[in-house]
């Protein structure tokens, strides 16, 4: 009798440093930003990724800029999205696993993006920097 070989799943996860996971801690309790100030471009782009896996919308939305020339819609809106709208935690890692090592390329005083190899090649993860001088998630952010 052949015995049948299992294939191992490999779960992929998605990791923050120690310094980003005790900023994400913090930052879920009262989504205050100034646990934020110290963090990367990259850092804070982590932040957000890892929210969107977590389901922790609230803390999604805070992560994105508060420059009114950018906003696109509301705290409302968002919270209306459908779940099904929001990708699969499996989706989201595929998609972001990669983010953190890539690079920031400022654009301008107050714009910039993550370059990194997304599952389909090179992406785009956009950046603005709030008048408070924190770096935050632009609405859309992917390019």
């Amino acid at each position: 009798m052949e015995e049948k070989k299992k294939t191992p799943v490999i779960k992929e996860e998605f990791t923050l440093s120690n310094e980003e996971n005790n900023a994400y801690q913090l930052f879920l309790k009262d989504l205050n930003e100034v646990h934020l100030k110290d963090l990367s471009p990259i850092s804070i782009a982590k932040l957000y990724v890892k929210a969107e896996i977590d389901q922790q919308y609230d803390a999604v939305y805070a992560l994105y800029t508060d420059r009114k020339e950018h906003i696109q819609w509301t705290k409302e809106e968002d919270r209306a999205i459908p779940e099904e709208d929001r990708g699969t935690k499996e989706t989201l890692i595929k998609k972001f696993k990669n983010i953190g090592t890539g690079t920031f390329i400022q654009t301008s005083d107050d714009q910039g993006y993550i370059s990194f190899q997304g599952p389909d090649g090179e992406l785009g993860f956009q950046m603005i920097k709030d008048d408070d001088g924190i770096w935050n998630v632009a609405f859309q952010p992917i390019q």
